[in-house]
């Protein structure tokens, strides 16, 4: 009966200590750090490539995998200079900066509030070019980079994990009006997370259905 007790502690103890790694406050530094490490890598691939392209126009790149995802058409689009220079620039200033913060939160470092402020509107900022630059790969450039894939992915995790993380800090004070709508989008953030990848997936197979439906038999 002893051992019997001692198991029965044993396994809650487990649980319990597996939940603790699932809360923010634990897995929020791993997040930036290894999506964060995954968006340089996939930017700085996207820099390589690029060179590839400049250096010999007709040249196969290792992303070029089939007429969608073909990243030499997306790479020579206008839409990938948007501010003069290549958008990688930018995706590799934006995840290293990332990669710092969570290196410095998981070291224990406290932030003032201006800095988680200032992140969380940086992240916003970059969601918000995400989905235009899907919109421009998809419909007008009518091609996809497996590296600005990752890279769109990379950053709604992070905008996700650090929407979660200022929630919790209490880093933004919401007006009444829209709290409880913030509130649902707190408790629901996995959920959010996964229907954006879905709806992401979703349009991309709707609009070259043309292709992957006689791939899938269709």
């Amino acid at each position: 009966m002893k051992k019997t007790n001692e198991t029965k502690k044993t396994k809650p103890e487990t649980k319990k200590s597996w939940k603790r790694w699932l809360k923010i406050d634990k897995a929020f530094p791993l997040i930036l750090i290894v999506f964060g490490i995954t968006g340089l890598l996939a930017s700085a691939a996207i820099s390589i490539e690029k060179t590839h392209i400049l250096r010999e126009p007709v040249v196969d790149l290792v992303c070029d995998i089939n007429p969608i995802y073909s990243c030499s058409n997306v790479i020579s689009a206008k839409q990938s200079e948007v501010f003069g220079f290549s958008n990688e620039i930018m995706g590799i200033a934006m995840f290293s900066a990332i990669i710092t913060v969570g290196v410095l939160v998981l070291t224990g470092s406290q932030l003032h509030k201006n800095i988680w402020k200032t992140f969380m509107l940086g992240m916003v900022g970059s969601m918000s070019f995400v989905i235009w630059f899907f919109y421009q790969s998809v419909y007008e450039i009518g091609s996809l980079c497996i590296f600005c894939t990752i890279v769109w992915f990379s950053t709604w995790a992070i905008t996700a994990s650090v929407f979660t993380w200022t929630y919790d800090q209490k880093v933004f004070s919401y007006p009444k009006s829209i709290e409880s709508i913030v509130a649902y989008k707190r408790k629901n953030i996995v959920s959010m997370w996964a229907l954006f990848i879905l709806l992401i997936a979703g349009l991309i197979l709707q609009h070259f259905w043309y292709y992957y439906g006689t791939k899938l038999g269709f």
